[in-house]
């Protein structure tokens, strides 16, 4: 029964984040013919790097919850030191990967729908690294509680929201809409 319940999980999650099939989207980069035409500010270049560091996260907190989940359920010690690993590192890594995200948004400019994707994806952004290192600190000083698995549920789905957004923005509104097409 644990097992048919963690290939279900696996299953939707693996449904739910896969994104397979981009819309080609109009890079901003895609006209320029050589390094010399690409004139890029200090701001937009150290901001880039948000679009290197954010995977980092969204794969170490949704680890971590699967890594909770067979702790819950086998109390194996492989499982409780891989979850503390990958909580550590997202804490550490998800500032850092929000300050760029920060200094990258003023680098661009949206408008419209996307300029309110921007808002919501960076107030989560936001809030994930700040629950990040909270949910760090109550492991740390409480031990594993029920608080912690409700904002261990919390962040899961602040960082899958996010992440949404994001996506939002990089590949249009209807990135994630199945084809209606047979």
């Amino acid at each position: 029964m644990r097992l048919l319940f963690l290939l279900y999980f696996l299953t939707l999650n693996c449904l739910v984040l896969a994104h397979e099939g981009h819309h080609k989207t109009e890079s901003a980069f895609e006209n320029v013919q050589d390094s010399e035409e690409l004139d890029l500010s200090w701001t937009e270049w150290i901001g880039s790097y948000h679009l290197v560091f954010l995977h980092f996260p969204i794969a170490l907190i949704n680890m971590l919850a699967i890594s909770e989940c067979l702790f819950a359920w086998y109390r194996k010690p492989i499982f409780e030191f891989s979850s503390r690993f990958m909580l550590i590192s997202a804490a550490i890594i998800s500032p850092f990967t929000a300050l760029l995200g920060l200094i990258y948004s003023y680098a661009v400019s949206y408008e419209g729908l996307m300029k309110t994707f921007l808002t919501w994806h960076m107030w989560f952004g936001i809030s994930t690294a700040i629950l990040t290192i909270a949910l760090a600190l109550i492991r740390e000083q409480m031990g594993i509680s029920k608080l912690y698995y409700v904002c261990l549920v919390l962040l899961v789905l602040m960082i899958n929201i996010t992440a949404s957004f994001g996506g939002g923005m990089s590949f249009g509104t209807s990135y994630m809409h199945p084809p209606l097409e047979l």
